[in-house]
């Protein structure tokens, strides 16, 4: 069920201001970079002092020339205020750029420490994950920490310093005006409070809708030819249409309640000047303040303001950041299932020997696995049959570690599985997967995968042996050819075939196959079975097919039912024995000729 834009979840809620547990552990990504830092603090007070300085020359300006006469010293006064100008906007720009590398170079370190995480975690993690909420943490998510660092942190303390700043000038001109500003205060700060809580909600809801029009998007794109074979794009259509006003309505909702902060808090300004000329004027008329000091003050009103607006915003921005570093932290500490041995012993000469010993596997308490107990020789093709969900491919996926076996183990060459470094076992270990998945880039990257230990020869090498250099060759760039999204300018049997190439340039001791031919027309079937004989020569392979016809002279078959290993045999053995073998192959070849 699709939560309510009012629900309060992972990817909407905003945490704590300040959580200094978490922002102890920031830190530690921010420390390589203290210098930055140091330099960022350091225009802190040199920017006020600046902001702070202006005024009380606007006041030395107005008191001892401009109302008197007296034009003697007043160019150095306005070579002076010129020079506080331009140093404003130096040490702003200066301080601008610090802030935005030092933001960015600290999200890149923790977003290269998210993706090394992902990288090595097991497959159990992403089969209880979204691919759009991981996609937030490393992007959303480590964006709104470098909001954090660039506009929020260090601007906010540099705010909070300027308003202190600015309040001990007043105070110090003129401690009787300085009544004014303060009586406006409370006013401008509950009512920036009031607007800024309803902005937070429709920011809230906005995020939410926006997330669902995204995911409504990957689903048009990815499961576009269903919904143009059911008929489904007007309705479809109508509930984008639906969302999409909403989102409408919402962003509308906040920019109106933007529009209302600024007006208030500039109406709310204005008044306080009001307020001051009135008041100020009977302090002049009394010489208790001079002409000077009134228009110093307008012109704090207007520095003091700036910030008192923004700092709503700073503050949504240290909350969104303070959540965003609890989910990529909880991400980080998330321990992976599967992990190379601390202390991996010598490994033995390999043979190529498979030994299941009493292995069981489930997915939570479902048990998909029983007491699975068998050896493969070195160098035997073995087929694994069976009927749909009886555990083929968990079974498989014990070999190369990508699932852990609940009890029992798995052995290569007599040394448990799990004592090989994962390098190390799953270069022993090749798989043909049922759908070969291709990533952007050329046909040889997808080949090579990036591995430097494969060459260019070693790629067209392995294309010959596969069978996939007659379709190569007849690409205009051959194997410099992009390939588009997930191969899709590629034939499925094409893409396999790539698939196929890819264990030929891997050449790994021990093959497995996961019905590496279901999904391919029976021209292609014919052409990838030929491949697939030349790869599994001199290799131990584990094969797993429904079809039967392509098992029946492999050395031997394992039937698998409801988890358990019911029978063994060659084809011929496993059809006298007129049990489950027998019967699927009969349901498969009822009414035909088996070849």
């Amino acid at each position: 069920m699709t939560p309510s834009v009012h629900a309060d979840t992972e990817e909407t809620r905003y945490g704590r201001f300040m959580d200094w547990k978490l922002f102890a552990r920031f830190l530690t990504y921010a420390r390589p970079y203290r210098r930055w830092i140091v330099a960022a603090l350091l225009f802190l007070p040199v920017g006020a002092l600046i902001q702070m300085a202006q005024p009380v020359l606007i006041k030395q300006a107005v008191d001892h020339h401009l109302t008197t006469g007296k034009m003697e010293g007043f160019p150095l006064l306005l070579l002076l205020f010129v020079l506080l100008v331009g140093s404003q906007f130096l040490v702003g720009y200066l301080q601008s750029i610090i802030n935005t590398v030092l933001g960015q170079r600290v999200v890149r370190d923790i977003r290269k420490h998210l993706f090394s995480h992902l990288c090595f975690m097991d497959a159990g993690f992403f089969n209880h994950q979204t691919s759009g909420r991981l996609t937030n943490r490393i992007t959303s998510d480590t964006e709104a920490v470098s909001q954090m660092v660039s506009s929020g942190l260090v601007n906010l303390t540099g705010d909070l310093l300027l308003l202190l700043g600015i309040g001990g000038s007043m105070v110090w001109l003129a401690p009787n005006l300085s009544l004014v500003t303060l009586l406006a205060m409370p006013v401008i700060v509950i009512g920036t409070v009031m607007i800024t809580r309803k902005m937070r909600t429709n920011q809230r809801q906005g995020r939410l809708l926006q997330a669902r029009m995204a995911g409504r998007m990957t689903e048009e794109v990815e499961g576009a030819e269903v919904l143009r074979l059911f008929r489904c794009q007007e309705n479809r259509r109508q509930q984008f249409g639906k969302i999409n006003q909403e989102f409408f309505d919402t962003v509308l909702s906040s920019n109106f309640l933007e529009a209302l902060q600024f007006s208030f808090i500039d109406a709310a300004s204005t008044i306080t000047i009001a307020l001051l000329f009135w008041y100020g004027a009977g302090l002049v008329e009394q010489g208790e303040v001079t002409l000077g000091t009134i228009v110093a003050f307008i012109d704090y009103i207007r520095r003091i303001f700036f910030p008192i607006r923004d700092l709503s915003g700073k503050f949504t921005t240290m909350q969104a950041a303070m959540t965003a570093l609890e989910r990529i932290f909880n991400l980080l500490d998330t321990p992976t299932a599967i992990s190379d041995p601390p202390h991996p012993p010598p490994l033995p000469v390999f043979r190529g020997e498979i030994r299941y010993v009493h292995c069981d596997f489930g997915y939570g308490e479902t048990l998909v696995l029983k007491k699975i107990h068998s050896t493969i020789a070195p160098g035997e093709k073995v087929a694994i049959v069976g009927p749909t969900g009886a555990g083929k491919t968990s079974m498989v996926k014990l070999l190369n570690r990508i699932h852990e076996p609940t009890q029992g183990e798995v052995c290569i060459d007599g040394l448990p599985v799990h004592h090989y470094p994962l390098r190390v076992l799953r270069k022993m270990v090749g798989m043909v997967q049922q759908e070969t998945f291709l990533f952007a880039g050329t046909i040889a990257q997808n080949i090579s995968l990036d591995d430097p230990t494969i060459s260019r020869q070693d790629i067209h090498n392995a294309a010959t042996e596969s069978g996939a250099i007659t379709f190569i060759e007849r690409l205009p760039l051959g194997m410099d050819t992009i390939l588009a999204e997930r191969g899709g300018n590629l034939s499925a049997g094409e893409r396999q075939l790539l698939g196929i190439t890819r264990m030929f340039a891997c050449n790994p001791a021990i093959l497995v196959m996961d019905e590496a031919t279901s999904s391919v027309d029976t021209i292609s079937e014919r052409m990838i079975q030929q491949a697939l004989k030349r790869l599994m020569q001199h290799r131990t392979a584990l094969i797993i097919a429904h079809r039967l016809s392509t098992v029946r002279h492999v050395d031997r078959i394992m039937v698998l039912a409801k988890g358990t290993i019911v029978e063994t045999g060659s084809h011929d053995e496993l059809i006298a024995k007129n049990g489950v073998y027998a019967n699927l192959y009969a349901l498969q070849f009822q009414g035909e000729t088996p070849e």
